[in-house]
């Protein structure tokens, strides 16, 4: 009995979509011929490779070919998806980027996972605690490994960890302008910066209200408990003042 193939929508996800006139000439191709020049890449009955070919046939009702590929896991299936993708296909650095950090996240998760199995086996049951500490996309991963991801990815380093920044520290809005291409990631990059100055410059502003504006009342056990409270969030604008200055170094250090 067929069986048609199906769709996992995390798998084609994974599929960057095509352009408007990439389409119209597969679509095309395809009607020309009658028929897929390339079949349609299964795994277990789940297509890996050929989303867009399978549309269109089934759209005009045209026969197509399928070829099965045996992975371990989804992981697996998914991580070919990415190379197969980076190996085929011309795309912006911000794609090509994007599905790198998208296998690099997976190959790390799974490494974590090797890596319980086996303190497992070694301690026989032993109870072990660990504590994770939340580093960014950039402190995460030592240069070597950067530079091997910017190398995959076909960007410079300095490419990827702009990217990184931006992904880590911009604005919902500002990393959507740079995936629809409405800034490029120099650009994003600069105006991030920028943001950051404002940032800086608005802690400033309130810290300096906060110091002039003491004593507020003439009654001294009011303004005990107003200094203290404002001294609190104080400090708070400090911290934040710091951990901004931090982030601008940074940068400027990339």
């Amino acid at each position: 009995m067929y069986v048609p193939p199906t769709i996992d929508p995390e798998l084609k996800a994974l599929i960057p979509p095509l352009l408007d006139d990439e389409r119209v000439q597969l679509e095309q191709n395809i009607l020309m011929h009658r028929k897929c020049r390339d079949p349609i890449v299964l795994w277990d009955g789940v297509i890996v490779d050929g989303h867009n070919r399978f549309e269109i046939c089934k759209k005009h009702g045209i026969e197509f070919e399928v070829v099965e590929k045996a992975f371990e896991s989804k992981g697996d299936a998914m991580a070919w998806i990415i190379e197969n993708q980076l190996g085929r296909r011309n795309l912006t650095d911000v794609v090509r980027i994007e599905l790198i950090l998208f296998k690099m996240e997976m190959l790390r998760k799974k490494a974590k996972k090797k890596q319980v199995r086996a303190g497992k086996d070694r301690i026989s049951g032993k109870r072990k605690k660990m504590l994770c500490t939340k580093k960014s996309l950039s402190e995460a991963e030592p240069v070597h490994v950067l530079r091997a991801l910017a190398d995959e990815a076909s960007v410079g380093r300095g490419t990827l960890q702009r990217y990184m920044d931006i992904k880590e520290n911009g604005s919902p809005h500002l990393l959507e302008q740079v995936k629809n291409g409405e800034l490029k990631i120099g650009t994003a990059h600069r105006l991030l910066t920028k943001e950051i100055l404002t940032g800086l410059r608005q802690v400033d502003k309130m810290y300096k209200f906060i110091a002039d504006s003491f004593p507020f009342k003439d009654n001294e056990e009011a303004n005990i408990e107003i200094k203290n409270r404002l001294s609190g969030l104080s400090e708070m604008l400090n911290e934040i003042l710091t951990e901004l200055s931090g982030k601008k170094e940074e940068m400027h250090e990339h």
